[in-house]
Order: C-alpha cells, then sequence, then structure tokens
C-alpha cells in the first residue's frame, strides 16, 4: 500500500495516526488550506468536529524509517478535525496543532453512508465510509459540529455525502484537460496555425472576436430584432433610451421598499431570538426549534447573518478569521500601517477585496472575538478612549513610545538649531497628532491614541495652547535637560 505523510523531523507536534499518513494539505499561516486555483479547485463545504478512522488490522506506515523513529506509539482515530470537501478532494485538519491531510477525490473508489440509529444502536454515530486505493478503507464520523448535536451530525453525513458524490460525478480535476483539448481545437487556433507571422495574429483574433460575438448573440437572446439593431443607428438610440429609464424605473422601485424590506427582516429577526429563547427548555428536535431554524436559514439566504445561531456560525466565523488574517498578513499590509489598523479600515478593505461576498459589522466583531483563542497572531484590542483596532500580537507600546519620544526629541533639536543660527527659520518644537501622521503613514486617529498611550506610559509630555496639542519629550522621565539648559534657549 502507497501511502504519503505530512509529519516532519521539523514539526514541533507529530503523532502517528492516519490524518499524519494522508496526502499533505498545504495550509497558508493562518491554518486554511491552500486551494490549487490553477486547476479550478472550489471549496463546496466545511464541516466541524468530525473523526477519521482507518478501518485496517495493522498501522499505516511512515514514509521511511526516520519518521518511524521520531513517532509516538500508532492510534488509528484522529478526533476533533474539520473536514474541508472541495470540488478535487476531501481536506481533514486538525486546526489545534495545524496538521492538514487530503484525500484527493481520484483515489476514492466508492463512498457510501453507514452508521445511523438502529433498533440495537438508537444513538449511533452517523459516518461515511470511503474505499481508496492509497489507504484502504476510511471512515469519517460526524458529532455535531460545534454544538455536539446528534441530530445536526445527521444533517452533516448528508451534506457531506451530498457534496462528495457530486464531486466525483463532475470530476472538476480533469476540466483542465478538457479546457485545453477544446482550445486546441477551436476553429480559431486551428486555421491560425496553417499561416505564419503576423498573419497569423490578425487571422486568429478577427476569428476569435467572431466566435464570442457569435457566443454572446446566443446567450442574450439570437435573432431578436432590438439585438439586431445596430444596422438602424435610430432603433439602437430607442432602445438604449429605453433600457436606460427601464434601469432607473427599477432603481426608484428598489430604494422605495429597501426601508419596509428592512424593517420586516428585522422583525422576523427579533421573533427568531425571542423562540430561542423560549424554546431553550425544550427537547432536541422539537417543532419550535425546528421551524425557529428553518426561518433562521430563510434570514440567511437573504444574507442577514445577524439572525444565525451559534450553531450554524461558529465555524464560518472561525474561518473568517483565519481569512482576515491571511488578508492582513498579505503584502506586510497590518506591517506597513506600524501593527495596527482601525476596524473600520479593515472592514472596508476587506469588503472591497471580498467583491460581492461582502460580510455584516457582526460577522467582522464575531471573527476578532476568536482569534486571541485560535492563537492566529492578530487580535482585538480597545484603547482607553473606546477606539477599536486590531493589532499585531507583536506590537509594542514601550517601543511605540520610544520612537515617537525620539521623534519629538529631533524637533527639539531642530528648535534648538534654529534659535541659534538666525537664519529666519521658525520651529516651535514638540510634535502634533498631524506629525505622527506623516512620519508612521497611519491615520489621525491612530496617531492621536499613540501619543496619548505614549503620554500615559511616560514618554511624552503634553502642552495644550490655543494652537492645540503638542507633544515633548518628558524629561523627567529621562533625566536629560539640556535641550532646556539657559545657554540654548532665547
Amino acid at each position: 500500500m502507497t501511502t504519503m505523510a505530512i509529519a516532519s523531523a521539523t514539526m514541533p507536534y507529530r503523532r502517528w495516526s492516519p490524518l499524519t499518513c494522508l496526502s499533505p494539505a498545504p495550509l497558508s499561516t493562518s491554518g486554511l488550506i491552500i486551494l490549487e486555483s490553477n486547476d479550478g479547485e472550489i471549496e463546496t463545504l466545511v464541516l466541524t468536529n468530525v473523526e477519521l478512522r482507518y478501518n485496517g488490522s495493522e498501522a499505516l506506515p511512515p514514509l521511511t524509517a526516520a519518521d518511524a523513529g521520531g513517532l509516538s506509539t500508532w492510534n488509528a482515530r484522529d478526533a476533533n478535525l474539520a473536514c474541508h470537501i472541495t470540488t478535487h478532494r476531501i481536506v481533514l485538519l486538525d486546526e489545534k496543532h495545524v496538521i492538514g491531510g487530503s484525500i484527493p477525490l481520484p483515489l476514492v473508489q466508492s463512498v457510501q453512508k453507514g452508521g445511523g440509529p438502529s433498533l440495537r444502536s438508537p444513538r449511533a454515530s452517523y459516518k461515511i465510509e470511503l474505499c481508496t486505493h492509497a489507504w484502504g478503507e476510511l471512515t469519517i464520523v460526524f458529532r455535531g459540529g460545534e454544538t455536539s448535536s446528534y441530530t445536526q451530525s445527521g444533517k452533516d453525513r448528508e451534506d457531506a455525502l451530498d457534496a462528495v458524490e457530486r464531486a466525483m460525478k463532475r470530476k472538476a480535476w480533469q476540466d483542465k484537460e478538457r479546457v485545453a483539448s477544446k482550445e486546441e481545437s477551436r476553429p480559431s487556433n486551428v486555421l491560425a496555425s496553417k499561416k505564419v507571422g503576423v498573419d497569423a495574429i490578425i487571422t486568429k483574433n478577427a476569428l476569435r472576436h467572431r466566435e464570442n460575438a457569435s457566443l454572446a448573440e446566443m446567450a442574450f437572446g439570437g435573432g431578436n430584432t432590438e439585438f439586431n439593431a445596430k444596422s438602424n443607428p435610430l432603433a439602437k438610440a430607442g432602445i438604449m433610451k429605453r433600457e436606460k429609464i427601464s434601469k432607473k424605473e427599477d432603481i426608484d422601485a428598489f430604494l422605495k421598499d429597501a426601508t419596509e424590506l428592512i424593517k420586516v427582516i428585522q422583525k422576523y429577526s427579533a421573533i427568531i431570538e425571542r423562540d430561542r429563547a423560549a424554546s431553550s427548555s425544550l427537547t432536541e428536535g422539537s417543532r419550535d426549534s425546528g421551524d425557529t431554524e428553518k426561518l433562521a436559514s430563510m434570514i440567511e439566504s437573504m444574507g442577514m447573518t445577524s439572525a444565525l445561531s451559534k450553531k450554524q456560525s461558529g465555524g464560518s466565523h472561525k474561518q473568517l478569521a483565519r481569512q482576515l488574517v491571511d488578508y492582513l498578513q498579505q503584502n506586510k499590509q497590518l506591517s506597513n500601517a506600524g501593527g495596527m489598523m482601525t476596524l473600520t479600515d479593515v472592514y472596508c478593505l476587506f469588503n472591497r477585496a471580498r467583491g460581492t461576498n461582502l460580510i455584516s459589522p457582526e460577522d467582522l466583531l464575531n471573527a476578532l472575538d476568536l482569534m486571541k483563542e485560535l492563537n492566529l497572531g492578530i487580535s482585538k484590542r480597545a484603547f482607553a478612549s473606546g477606539v477599536m483596532v486590531i493589532q499585531d500580537d507583536a506590537f509594542d507600546d514601550e517601543l511605540m513610545g520610544k520612537t515617537l519620544a525620539e521623534l519629538a526629541s529631533t524637533s527639539m533639536d531642530r528648535h534648538t538649531r534654529h534659535s541659534t543660527d538666525n537664519t529666519g527659520e521658525y520651529s516651535s518644537g514638540g510634535i502634533t497628532a498631524t506629525d505622527v501622521c506623516r512620519a508612521l503613514k497611519t491615520t489621525a486617529l491612530l496617531a492621536n491614541e499613540h501619543l496619548l498611550s505614549a503620554e500615559q506610559s511616560g514618554w511624552l509630555c503634553r502642552d495644550a495652547t490655543i494652537e492645540g496639542l503638542r507633544y515633548f519629550p518628558n524629561l523627567f522621565n529621562s533625566g536629560d535637560f539640556s535641550l532646556f539648559s539657559p545657554s540654548t534657549v532665547k
């Protein structure tokens, strides 16, 4: 049996189990799986609290004897995993120890459901049994997600089975080959291959434009006379005018009904919260609880994520927290901002990067609350003034205070030099929030918070004048009073 292990000699945590004998799953810095975008891989389902079991009688061997020497005893089960199903593979993650392994779907011979309630075992575990070419018989056991609900475990099993069967039926991993073959057989490429040089390029572009125009015409109605009005400029102008009026009327109607729609959705959200509070004492799977969850599902489909329950949103908020960390660490966006950004800046930038798949402010707050628990290296912080920011855990207030004190000292040196050389230039000394903005390339809001924090730590002291607040080095802290000696101050 051919196996692959992801455990390595440099890993701080290693174990010998089915998870560590699967194909390696590349992970981002925050622990998210890295999809093969070049192959068109798409994530279709994420489930939490699952187990991976190996049903063989003997342990899966590691790749080399060196690996075996550093591994503990064999354990045929991996618990508390997250299951990510994509169009190409099944990825299982141990988020606590940041270990991931994948089962490529081309290696899966068959998949079938198993377990579930019976006369002998009314609460038997819900399972999916996989027969693979590389690892033999593997079983995925569902434990009901974040809430460990038995009813939810059955739903998770059905959703996972449906996602795997659809992926295996579609065989998306073959799309790249099919697209390449189709591209080679296009008439534009076939005809252009018979020519050479500039003539081949011109012919290929002309034929491709013609093919694209034909496809567009078929997609938008084919022989519709309105789409063939290009031969009549007046008809084309009339069509464009009618479309413009129609679009304006649609927008006006939407804006007119938007307020009422929001009120209706907020009313249903309140009903959901009230029903959940009232049905907390009811048994699981009762009719009232089921109706509430159906209503929550309807609200979710409208995009009102604030109506989601903890059972529905717990796993997605963890994933959102990891996505946010990857985004802030990409191209060193957080470090370039000084290791700290306001929530409003993060919310706007992250939503702009997501395009149409927007998140709500509540989603962002819930994801930030989980960052400390997940130990992702970034966390939320609240200043004494009430300003909420996201900061790198490596951010040091003492280092920032020292940096601002040095900036203030430099301003005092400039003030002393201008006072003694009679150049006509003037420098009042001290720094303002604007000066900090320029030096640190940060916002005025954060610059002011940095100054207040440095003042509270004893690095700076303030001078309130009609020109505003100016901050100076705290000489009582440093003990160096040379800047204000009588020989240098006029």
